[in-house]
């Protein structure tokens, strides 16, 4: 077949829209040629954009802004998923209650034998996309259109022994820019764009090794449940300097067990997270209120004007009274 007669093979038409891949709650909301937009019911908002590729191919763009648990279609697919974040992070739990997180800027690969029993998203938030490939509804013309780039889904596989084990690293450079082009032309560019950008990915995707790989690191559930429990109670009032092996006093955790999770699920160490959010406290209010910096600073537990001014300075690199006065000029 030559490679004009595989282009005229192609339906531009296609429509990316197939229940049995999303949660229960989704809902088809809007339909035009090559992309069908998918609606996630929840306690916020969840939109996905769903790029018909080639027959099999899909690349599916998701923006979620809730705190809900999904349920992962447990169908066995025989597909091969790779999955890239932009924002955010991922919490996938697995059978035998085993979680572990893929964060912003990650990279992996998957297959339909380690597939997630569920999902959710410990900042509220999560931007990313989905690059689907269902062997079972490849056609020869996606075969043979990935043949003339020298690509075989299944040496990739075999190459990243998926069958075992999920392929995560750190998205690879030569990937970066690919992600990059793909997120800034969802919504703008038609499937046609989209066919090229996904034929160099994969292309790309063939030339991983699996000694770039990241072990993920499983925890268990109930630590999991511990970590955002106390994170939460961390967070109630910030104007109190609370110990953490006080929050930690009578739960089933190590303090060094917690740490670790803790830097895994949020990205940063308690005391550094809480920092964090107390600083970003601060700039709201030094926004939007007449509050004096030294009412902010004891509202969040600090008593010495002078360390939170330190404190704001480390995180977004201005004195407060220089900031108030930079928001106000705006």
């Amino acid at each position: 077949m030559t490679q004009r007669s595989i282009y005229q093979n192609l339906d531009p038409t296609l429509n990316g829209y197939h229940p049995d891949w999303y949660d229960k709650n989704a809902k088809l909301i809007s339909r035009k040629p090559g992309c069908s937009v998918i609606s996630y019911q929840c306690n916020g908002t969840g939109i996905l954009y769903d790029y018909s590729i080639f027959p099999g191919i899909d690349l599916i763009f998701m923006d979620f802004n809730c705190s809900d648990i999904f349920d992962e279609p447990n169908e066995m697919r025989n597909v091969l998923e790779i999955r890239h974040y932009q924002e955010g992070r991922v919490e996938f739990e697995f059978e035998g209650d085993k979680v572990f997180h893929l964060q912003q800027d990650e990279f992996c690969v998957n297959g339909m034998l380690n597939m997630p029993a569920r999902y959710s998203f410990p900042f509220d938030y999560c931007s990313g996309l989905s690059l689907v490939l269902d062997k079972n509804s490849m056609t020869e013309v996606t075969r043979s259109q990935l043949a003339l780039f020298q690509i075989d889904i299944s040496v990739l596989e075999e190459d990243l022994d998926t069958a075992h084990q999920w392929y995560i690293c750190k998205t690879p450079p030569s990937m970066c820019h690919v992600f990059e082009e793909l997120y800034a032309a969802k919504e703008h560019e038609t499937s046609q764009y989209f066919r090229i950008k996904v034929l160099e990915l994969l292309y790309h995707a063939t030339k991983l090794r699996k000694e770039d790989r990241v072990a993920a690191t499983y925890y268990a559930r109930e630590h999991i449940e511990i970590v955002k429990r106390v994170r939460k109670a961390m967070l109630k009032d910030l104007s109190r300097s609370t110990p953490l092996e006080q929050f930690l006093r009578g739960e089933a955790i190590s303090t060094v067990t917690f740490q670790t999770i803790f830097k895994q699920i949020y990205g940063r160490s308690p005391y550094a997270y809480l920092k964090h959010y107390r600083m970003n406290s601060a700039a709201v209010q030094l926004r939007e209120s007449n509050e004096s910096i030294n009412q902010i600073a004891l509202s969040l537990g600090y008593s010495n004007a002078s360390k939170f001014a330190r404190a704001f300075r480390d995180v977004f690199g201005v004195l407060p009274k220089d900031y108030r006065t930079a928001q106000k000029a705006i």
